[in-house]
């Protein structure tokens, strides 16, 4: 990879034989524009991604700031790793580098920097920690141990911090099986010893930790805070059975969920409803649900509050700390930005060539 680099600062990249991918990856040549209705300081640092696909058409992507837009599907490797480098700062390509290194990884960003656990294939279990943002520390664990190898061998949900104190949800077996356990492994703040306990649930297994960073997606933006709930995905599986066969299907259990650090059990924190998306800022919990309402709550206390935000949900999700809420018009995609429950900016993505006027009616977009 270090001389792929090099070849590349050097201006090489024909001479080796990737000429003709690397010339013409970017086709086709669409091109967007932000038009900003409203309070240009929300759009300053954003970043909105453009995809297309249908079901004849190989997906395109793209990003579009204030003062560009590019493609950013389909480019040869080197175009990649380089885009890539550009939107980490150094701190967060010392994680990245770490994660990657490994079979599996997950991890969290705190105010010293990240920390996370990992795995090298069923060899070693790895404790890793940054400080200031900079230097990494590991700490390793041989899988030859029982405790290790259950845990490495695991499906792995996430982490989070409790007490200054790493913690991994997992699973302790498989996939549709009656015997699925939903488990807890501690790490000590030294990061020499790991304690393991199954999680009190009353009815299902823990899927995922909302804001755990995962290989190959290192740049989860949210930092997080230590709080006595820490919001879970929950699913059950249903038996379907076709003919003489059973199958086990996966389904989201509806509401919302935490982990009661104080209580040690998995607790339902919303009624049963639908939601659209949730995020976590600071310490609380947002979530929109299908009447165009907001859920706060109190991850420190439980305690919830209900606003209107939006008259009709067409498609919603949130990122940065913010909601955001995009419908398609005759000249572009609108995108409505709210923030504590009232609208703070509005944008629209339109298109700047034939190109991307051809596109239009079947783009998705998200915001960065």
């Amino acid at each position: 990879m270090k001389r792929m680099w090099n070849v590349a600062a050097l201006g090489a990249v024909i001479v080796i034989g990737l000429g003709t991918f690397a010339v013409d990856a970017t086709e086709p040549k669409a091109e967007w524009a932000l038009d900003i209705s409203s309070n240009p300081s929300v759009w300053e640092d954003a970043v909105v991604g453009v995809s297309y696909s249908t079901e004849n058409d190989i997906e395109q992507r793209f990003e579009v700031t204030t003062d560009e837009s590019r493609i950013t599907s389909n480019l040869n490797y080197i175009a990649e790793g380089l885009r890539y480098r550009e939107r980490l700062n150094e701190g967060e390509r010392a994680i990245h580098r770490q994660m990657n290194g490994m079979t599996y990884a997950e991890s969290i960003r705190t105010e010293d920097g990240y920390i996370g656990v990992g795995q090298d294939g069923m060899k070693e279990l790895i404790m890793f920690k940054q400080e200031d943002g900079e230097k990494l520390s590991t700490f390793s664990f041989d899988a030859s141990d029982s405790k290790i190898y259950d845990i490495v061998n695991g499906v792995w949900s996430g982490v989070f911090l409790n007490d200054g104190q790493l913690n991994l949800i997992y699973r302790d077996g498989y996939d549709g099986g009656e015997d699925v356990k939903t488990m807890l492994a501690t790490f000590n703040q030294a990061m020499n010893e790991v304690t393991v306990k199954e999680l009190s649930m009353d009815k299902g297994f823990i899927t995922h930790v909302i804001n755990t960073n995962r290989l190959y997606n290192t740049d989860v933006p949210s930092q997080v805070t230590e709080t006595r709930y820490i919001p879970v995905g929950v699913s059950s599986y249903e038996v379907i059975r076709e003919g003489e066969e059973e199958i086990n299907v996966e389904n989201p259990n509806p509401g919302l969920f935490a982990y009661d650090t104080k209580m040690g059990k998995v607790v339902q924190l919303a009624e049963d409803q639908g939601f659209w998306d949730y995020t976590v800022s600071d310490h609380n919990l947002f979530a929109l649900n299908e009447d165009g309402e907001e859920v706060v709550i109190d991850l420190n206390t439980g305690k919830q509050m209900t606003r209107k935000v939006l008259d009709s949900v067409d498609d919603a999700f949130y990122s940065n700390g913010r909601l955001y809420q995009t419908r398609q018009a005759k000249d572009g995609v609108v995108i409505d930005v709210y923030e504590d429950g009232k609208q703070i900016s509005s944008a629209a993505i339109t298109p700047e060539n034939e190109d991307a006027r051809d596109m239009l009616k079947q783009i998705n977009v998200d915001v960065r």
